[in-house]
């Protein structure tokens, strides 16, 4: 039998698998990240030579534990397994782990689960689960586009890529490993399923990007990706994920150190095109231990027009950050409340500013000075830097005049 771990963890629970098709592997296509890993993961490469022949495929999309794998709430696309055997229950939550995303589909029970989603609720929508995403994102539920899958690992991979170049180590966030390519039955099956439980609406929004295929990506992660969200439905009844006031301290000075440094590798946490896809530093994508999941919707600073959608999109960032230290906050007293109380937002946007600047200013190489677009919106000292600001903001409407070639 395959001695790697993850082979081994999912021969004992009985887990189905297909055959692989990678499409992207991390080892030939960005090998510094796998060289990178290695300190961390000691048996990466042996767990990437059995990925490559077989994906493990779990029985169910049900939430919870099997053996080392889990599925934890509200991860309707993501499957983990933990590497390191555990003993204990809340060692699951400490292990490093492989998240597969997108394997759904290969499940025996896609169609129920589909079925499901067209009645859950998904967070504050008004529309279940199985509508939310087609009608308001144009992403297909239950699977990952390959399209998706490629875009997430390029971004994912240029910001470690960065992140190692500057920083000396991977950034704290999923590491690319392998994209595999769903065969085309699956893919066939994934449309028909949609077809009959779909809106004739919403099944005509993503009946493209599920035509072009099915993919399934999968990562590397330091621990268990227990996000802000997840933390507010799990604290109430398991003990092991309470987190103490110091730990949250800490988790939120981790959140400020990345965000920072993101900014100084020329990556934006959101941008407000981006609104209702959300973003690696909201309450659904910011974890307990400090990172941030879900890489996807980045934006480099190039693709940022002006000066003035570059003040928006960081404002609006920060933002969402402080709306996600609202929610931990609520979340270390075990409630579990769908928003925090009003007046929890200005104050956590008073708490978190200047620890944003300071982190911005501590991440900053010592060769270089911070980015000054950065630093102005973060450190307002008198009247005429505000006058400043609005000024780069002033945009006059005047018509357009084409040029005219001399007579």
């Amino acid at each position: 039998m395959n001695t790697d771990p993850l082979t081994r963890h999912a021969h004992q629970v009985g887990f189905a698998h297909v055959a692989s098709d990678m499409v992207f592997d991390a080892e030939q296509e960005r090998p510094r990240l796998v060289a990178a890993l290695e300190p961390l993961c000691p048996d990466i490469r042996a767990i990437m030579s059995g990925l490559r022949r077989v994906v493990p495929v779990a029985p169910n999309a049900a939430e919870g534990v099997t053996g080392q794998f889990y599925r934890l709430p509200g991860h309707f696309r993501s499957l983990c397994c933990v590497v390191p055997d555990t003993h204990r229950p809340e060692q699951l939550w400490e292990g490093d782990v492989i998240a597969f995303k997108g394997t759904e589909p290969l499940m025996p029970d896609f169609d129920d689960y589909l079925r499901w989603m067209m009645t859950a609720p998904f967070r504050g929508s008004d529309l279940p689960l199985g509508l939310h995403f087609p009608l308001m994102v144009n992403v297909p539920p239950g699977a990952v586009p390959l399209d998706e899958c490629f875009r997430e690992q390029r971004m994912a991979a240029a910001v470690h890529e960065r992140h190692l170049a500057v920083y000396g180590e991977l950034a704290h966030a999923p590491v690319p490993l392998f994209v595999h390519r769903c065969a085309a039955d699956v893919t066939t099956g994934y449309v028909d399923a949609l077809k009959r439980h779909l809106t004739p609406q919403a099944f005509e929004r993503v009946e493209s990007r599920a035509l072009a295929g099915c993919g399934v990506s999968i990562w590397y992660y330091p621990t268990a990706p227990i996000r802000v969200d997840d933390l507010r439905l799990l604290a109430v009844t398991n003990p092991h994920l309470r987190v103490a006031a110091d730990e949250g301290e800490e988790t939120i000075t981790r959140w400020c150190r990345l965000f920072a440094r993101f900014l100084q590798l020329g990556f934006m946490p959101y941008a407000p095109w981006n609104r209702g896809r959300g973003s690696c530093v909201d309450a659904g994508n910011a974890c307990i231990d400090g990172g941030f999941t879900d890489l996807l919707m980045l934006v480099p600073f190039e693709s940022i027009p002006d000066d003035r959608w570059f003040r928006l999109s960081l404002l609006a960032s920060a933002q969402m950050l402080s709306n996600t230290v609202s929610m931990f906050t609520v979340s270390l007293s075990a409630r579990p409340a769908e928003r925090p109380d009003a007046s929890l937002d200005p104050l956590s946007q008073a708490f978190l500013r200047p620890r944003l600047l300071d982190a911005i200013h501590a991440e900053t190489p010592a060769d270089l000075a911070p980015d000054t677009r950065v630093v102005s919106c973060f450190s307002l000292d008198s009247l005429e830097d505000l006058v400043a600001a609005a000024h780069v903001a002033h945009h006059p409407n005047t018509p357009y005049r084409a040029n005219r070639p001399a007579a």
